[in-house]
């Protein structure tokens, strides 16, 4: 009831600040959850309906080069935790400038780690990319990011923040990130590091990089990246990588086919630790905004005193 209200009171104050504005202020959001079974794995037998995302959200449209954006986001308690009710949380909370060359934002806003491929990936409603699933990073941050176009397709962004994602802020440290964006071949190519000192003597340190392709037809790439975690395993130095594989591809008026592989290694120097992730599903649109995917989630454990974890599911998506 509680998330009820607060939507209620929101779109209400939402509606009177987009009259006040008129054409300026726009409310938006969207939702996506499962039906799911645990066949096999960690987690055998578990299932259950959930919401794993519900955003609400309101931009307002000041000028032509001043724009704003305040969002929630709720999710489901997992299975194994007693939290009940779904709490919603402010997700972003920004202020951008454009100027004719780029942008300066402010706030709370997106980060640079994985927005590229995320887009390119286009079903953050089935899993999260291959950095986001793995906790190196976080979606959006508090503090500046600036954007600046080089000439052509090209362009770079730089963003310093807090690196707590949005939790409240821990130590006096700060993290930079660093994107350099063009196109080759008519793709989409990305370079990316980003640098940490959350705590002393235990910097954190992320090379990453992406080649994708976008569009209504075939979409999708490859994406890689190695992490160093400071003295982060019984006072070593951790250093792991992933690689992601995934597309998507029309099959039928207002169906599509997606898959993924991911590969992935917390640590290079451990041993049993790799893990490879397996996607497949159908997206099927039922209208422009509706969607239900049937899909199916394997984990492969090097360790093998893991079970292989099957997860199928029937996804929905809604957007409004």
């Amino acid at each position: 009831m509680r998330l009820k209200a607060l939507v209620l009171a929101l779109t209400f104050t939402g509606g009177l600040a987009a009259q006040a504005h008129a054409a300026e202020g726009k409310i938006s959001g969207y939702m996506f959850g499962d039906y799911y079974y645990n066949v096999s794995g960690p987690a055998e037998k578990e299932n259950g309906f959930q919401f794993r995302r519900i955003y609400f959200t309101y931009d307002l449209k000041w000028s032509d080069k001043v724009s704003g954006r305040f969002r929630l986001e709720a999710n489901d308690a997992r299975f194994s935790k007693s939290t009940g009710k779904m709490t919603p949380y402010v997700k972003e909370s920004s202020i951008t400038w454009k100027q004719a060359q780029g942008s300066l934002s402010a706030g709370l806003v997106p980060t640079l780690t994985w927005a590229l491929q995320e887009k390119v990936w286009g079903y953050r409603s089935i899993e999260k990319t291959i950095m986001d699933l793995r906790s190196k990073g976080s979606a959006v941050d508090l503090g500046l990011q600036w954007n600046r176009k080089l000439g052509g397709s090209s362009s770079v962004a730089l963003m310093l923040s807090n690196g707590d994602g949005t939790s409240a802020e821990t130590n006096n440290n700060k993290k930079i990130a660093l994107q350099l964006l063009t196109k080759v071949a008519g793709l989409d190519a990305k370079v990316y590091a980003d640098m940490e000192t959350p705590e002393k003597e235990k910097d954190k340190t992320t090379l990453a990089g992406f080649i994708g392709k976008s569009g209504d037809g075939f979409h999708g790439g490859i994406e890689g990246f190695y992490r160093i975690d400071k003295k982060a395993a019984a006072g070593e130095d951790q250093k792991g990588f992933g690689v992601s594989l995934f597309g998507a591809k029309p099959v039928a008026e207002g169906k599509k086919l997606f898959a993924r592989v991911d590969l992935y290694d917390k640590d290079g120097d451990a041993e049993d630790d790799q893990e490879t992730l397996l996607i497949a599903g159908l997206d099927w649109a039922l209208a422009k905004d509706l969607h239900v995917m049937p899909n199916v989630l394997v984990t492969l454990y090097q360790d093998s005193a893991k079970d292989t974890q099957l997860v199928p599911r029937i996804t929905g998506f809604f957007e409004f």
